[in-house]
């Protein structure tokens, strides 16, 4: 990575962009380049802008694209193929990008599990690239969604597209993966299919009593739907369910969170 200086007169050596709808995708020209040291041996090197280093993913959307799209379609309509934009025709066009076919979870666990969480995702669904993020435990009192704080420092282990192992069987192979995360203590990004019990959300994964007691007292009980009704997936569709919200506001009262 270097200064935009630096990059655009090619001082450290020949310069990659990213972020033009007509460049390659990252994750494409990682591939391409991995082939080619495979191949030749030796180390390849590039010069990146920090912007486009930083964003790097986003066109193609990390390399969900690839699943769908050749390379000379993808790099023809790119301005169409940000993650946003990718976003929106996978809701708008869901034969084509059939959300069922795929698994998108991002996983958190301690570092000493990473290895053997990642052996049972290989061995069970066989899906690859995946995606790791280092998260730093510092140790204090933090959200009460968060992850514990006694199991040192975690990292984050993005799971996107289709497992090559098996037929994918979306409930079974999603519920699969959220108690082998459990079963090692780690914890979902609560963006995507999680199917907690109840009880357990609140009793033995998170603080139920300390998330209670925070409810009432900023008065939130009839006002704001809970966080477990808000994450946990129902006939296995991630739409908002914010019903009780919508009430509320049709009745004039203002609000905003949880």
């Amino acid at each position: 990575m270097v200064d935009e200086v630096e990059a655009v007169w090619g001082r450290r050596g020949r310069l990659r962009r990213y972020d033009k709808f007509y460049n390659r995708w990252y994750y494409r020209q990682v591939s391409k380049m991995r082939k080619k040291m495979e191949a030749n041996g030796g180390v390849y090197g590039e010069v990146v802008p920090l912007k486009d280093y930083l964003f790097r993913h986003d066109r193609g959307s990390f390399w969900m694209a690839s699943y769908k799209l050749p390379s000379f379609i993808g790099r023809s309509i790119g301005f169409l193929l940000s993650s946003r934009q990718m976003y929106r025709m996978a809701n708008a066009l869901p034969k084509v990008f059939d959300k069922s076919e795929i698994l998108l979870q991002d996983f958190m666990l301690p570092v000493s599990n990473i290895t053997a969480f990642c052996k049972e995702l290989h061995e069970y669904l066989d899906l690859y690239p995946l995606w790791f993020c280092p998260l730093k435990n510092l140790g204090s009192p933090g959200p009460i969604f968060g992850v514990p704080l006694d199991n040192g420092d975690y990292c984050n282990v993005g799971a996107y597209g289709i497992p090559r192992a098996k037929k994918f069987e979306f409930e079974k192979d999603n519920v699969h993966m959220e108690n082998v995360l459990l079963g090692m203590k780690g914890r979902k990004v609560h963006y995507s299919h999680a199917y907690y019990d109840e009880n357990d959300f609140y009793q033995n994964i998170y603080d139920g009593p300390a998330y209670k007691q925070l409810r009432s007292k900023y008065k939130a009980e009839g006002a704001f739907p809970t966080v477990y009704d808000k994450i946990v997936t129902k006939d296995n569709k991630l739409e908002p369910r914010g019903g009780v919200v919508k009430g509320v506001l049709a009745g004039g009262r203002r609000g905003s969170g949880q």
